[in-house]
């Protein structure tokens, strides 16, 4: 083909200000192409967000493999790397690997973007205890001026969430009453099951020596409501007093004086007069502690069991000379349908000491309480 010169430089004159035109406009794309390529790019679009769990307890998840492969993308093609060789690092293809090892240059590269994905941080700002109309951010930051992923944030709104079923504690309770064990004045409290075996409330150790007319406080437990959430179900409110009502009379238990007319007997088996010292024994009270939940050393099983005991002054003269010690001396026996066993009654004895009051002091520390004999 022969290119005519003459009419080439014709057509050049005569379209001059159109070619200018169109230089500038090639030369106003590459520039502008150019620059967009080295602006940071934003990856907030591929963020999408899930909602799950219940209204005011939900949880967030987000597609963080797909946020988390786009900003490397970025990264891989700001750093050097044809998409061909991004798409591979992203499937940790193992030629490129080895490549990237015995080139310098890819090396170079490689490292550079490593670097840069360590000055990048993208997350929700929140994502638990959620519920529906909250806002939730994700921002995008980055501690380095030069990251090709762009500094932003992005709010959405949480929708979706179940509604939690609550009940009131007092509909609970008729479902699942709590109930007193013993007798007044020596009752404790008896917290119930729910029908899956959990534990509604917190253990209430001081309620012990219950009274009709007493006021107990229940608190359902933080791990129980917890569970309840989990399934969309929640109580309210968390605490409620009630008052105590119901209990039958300690001496509904019909042979309590029966037992107690053996301690007598019982200190005076342990002060036996002698030709070297005699013994003047005097009463000074009687005291009861009962147990709805006793257990022996050699079984797992519990029973209830009162122990009935007398605090006695006892006097012991040797050679003309007078001392004085108090002790209690008595025995414990199962209660079966208010009554005692008292064949297989066990005795109980503590101490003698001149200091009646630390006496007295202890055995309420141990659970006792005067006992006045019908």
């Amino acid at each position: 083909m022969t290119i005519n010169v003459d009419e080439l430089k014709k057509w050049m004159k005569q379209n001059s200000k159109h070619l200018v035109v169109g230089i500038v406009l090639v030369l106003v794309g590459f520039a502008g192409y150019h620059y967009y390529k080295s602006q940071p790019k934003s990856i907030v679009s591929h963020v999408k967000p899930s909602y799950s769990g219940y209204d005011g307890y939900g949880s967030l998840t987000y597609n963080s493999r797909d946020v988390g492969n786009e900003v490397t993308r970025v990264v891989y093609r700001s750093a050097g790397f044809t998409k061909k060789q991004t798409e591979e690092l992203l499937s940790n293809d193992p030629v490129l690997m080895t490549d990237i090892r015995l080139d310098p240059k890819l090396q170079a590269n490689y490292d550079r973007a490593m670097t840069m994905l360590g000055t990048i941080r993208c997350d929700f700002d929140h994502a638990d205890n959620l519920k529906n109309g909250d806002k939730v951010i994700f921002r995008v930051t980055s501690t380095s001026s030069k990251s090709p992923v762009k500094s932003e944030k992005k709010v959405f709104t949480v929708k979706g969430l179940e509604k939690i079923k609550t009940v009131s504690l007092k509909d609970f309770l008729k479902d699942n009453p709590v109930t007193f064990k013993g007798y007044n004045n020596y009752a404790s409290l008896v917290l119930p099951k729910d029908k899956d075996g959990q534990e509604p409330f917190r253990d209430n150790d001081e309620e012990e020596n219950l009274s009709n007319g007493d006021k107990v406080r229940l608190s359902l437990s933080e791990s129980y409501l917890e569970k309840l959430l989990a399934k969309g179900e929640s109580i309210s409110p968390k605490e409620m007093t009630i008052k105590v009502s119901g209990l039958k009379g300690i001496t509904e238990i019909g042979n309590l004086n029966d037992l107690l007319a053996k301690n007598d007997d019982l200190v005076k088996s342990k002060h036996e007069n002698t030709s070297s010292y005699t013994y003047a024994i005097e009463k000074v009270g009687d005291y009861l502690k009962y147990d709805p939940n006793y257990s022996g050393f050699f079984s797992s099983d519990s029973s209830e069991q009162v122990s009935l005991v007398t605090v006695y002054k006892i006097t012991e003269t040797y050679s003309g000379k007078p001392a004085v010690s108090y002790g209690y001396y008595g025995y414990s026996a199962e209660v079966v349908n208010d009554k005692l066993v008292t064949e297989d009654a066990q005795t109980v004895g503590g101490y003698n000491t001149e200091d009646l009051e630390n006496l007295i002091a202890s055995l309420k520390t141990e659970g006792y309480t005067e006992y006045k004999a019908s």
